[in-house]
């Protein structure tokens, strides 16, 4: 917009020694590409937490926790930065998974896939985790399910259910519950914790009903002088949800930041600039917002980084 305004920004990026997370956040500014977009990322979530009235999503998809991304998305959702967030029940799954001790763990790329298979590892591009894990997740779901109420749930309710008996600190689960951050999963069945679900309630009256989310979710947000705001990490169902449900009660949203690595020309939600979202009129008009192709690996932990030592800055500015 300034280029087409006929004026110049001549600022250069710079790096200097011990410098803060956030003072290089701010030096990305002086960047271009994802470099810019990250500092815009930035800016955007710091509105929509000094907006008091803003509801804030965080969506996630993708290999995340196998990824490292378990601790970050714990200290955000303790923070008190989100109110929603939006998974995918492989997310949730890999979280229960570390929470019942067995852990991901790191290697190379470049190995043979069926010496793993004799030895019962599985591989996601350079992490790895042994399949004992989902047999202690089993062991774990089907002793915590008589606990449940044996009723019908939307996904939110399971999941919050669940939380309570979820004695890691560092599951997302756990923080969720502990922060009263509802999570909303509407691709719940696509995953071992779904099966899991569902094998239980062949011989009992609990069950996950996905259809459940939309009411819940509009109980959640459908309140008159709200804003909204919405990060995305990666793609798929949890992407799309939010701006969806948007769309079908007549809101949009505010503030959007999506960082994904997925490409847009094949016309699929993933990849899709979210800009377009304003065409559908999931986007305010005059909503923010920031499409960064860029790892989220590489992106989320310093966008993080910085919103910790906002909140903390903010902190120590209202103590005085």
């Amino acid at each position: 917009m300034e280029a087409e305004k006929g004026s110049r920004q001549e600022k250069r990026m710079d790096i200097s020694e011990g410098m803060s997370v956030e003072d290089l956040t701010r030096q990305f500014s002086g960047a271009g590409y994802a470099g810019k977009r990250m500092a815009e990322a930035v800016e955007i979530y710091k509105k929509m937490i000094d907006d008091p009235n803003c509801i804030k999503f965080v969506s996630a998809a993708g290999a995340l926790i196998a990824g490292g991304m378990r601790n970050v998305f714990v200290k955000l959702i303790r923070s008190g930065a989100v109110d929603a967030m939006l998974l995918t029940g492989a997310i949730l799954t890999h979280d229960l998974i570390e929470a019942g001790g067995v852990k991901h763990f790191q290697g190379s790329n470049k190995v043979d896939d069926i010496e793993l298979n004799k030895k019962d590892v599985f591989r996601m591009y350079d992490v790895f985790l042994d399949k004992k894990g989902f047999a202690v997740l089993e062991d774990r779901i089907q002793e915590i399910l008589p606990k449940f109420p044996q009723e019908e749930m939307s996904p939110r309710k399971f999941l919050s259910e669940l939380g309570k008996y979820i004695d890691d600190e560092n599951s997302i689960i756990k923080a969720c519950y502990d922060m009263n951050v509802p999570i909303f999963c509407s691709s719940i069945t696509d995953s071992m914790l779904g099966f899991q679900v569902w094998m239980y309630s062949q011989r009992n009256e609990l069950k996950i009903n996905s259809q459940l989310d939309i009411g819940d979710f509009f109980d959640f947000s459908w309140k008159d002088g709200k804003t909204f705001g919405m990060l995305i990490l990666g793609g798929g169902v949890p992407k799309h949800f939010v701006p969806g449900m948007m769309q079908a009660s007549g809101n949009s949203l505010d503030y959007i930041i999506q960082i994904t690595m997925d490409r847009p020309e094949h016309g699929g939600v993933s990849g899709m600039q979210i800009i377009e979202a304003k065409s559908w009129g999931k986007v305010s008009h005059r909503g923010l917002v920031c499409d960064m192709r860029c790892d989220v690996t590489l992106a989320f932990p310093i966008l993080v980084a910085n919103v910790l030592d906002y909140l903390k800055n903010k902190g120590q500015e209202a103590k005085k």
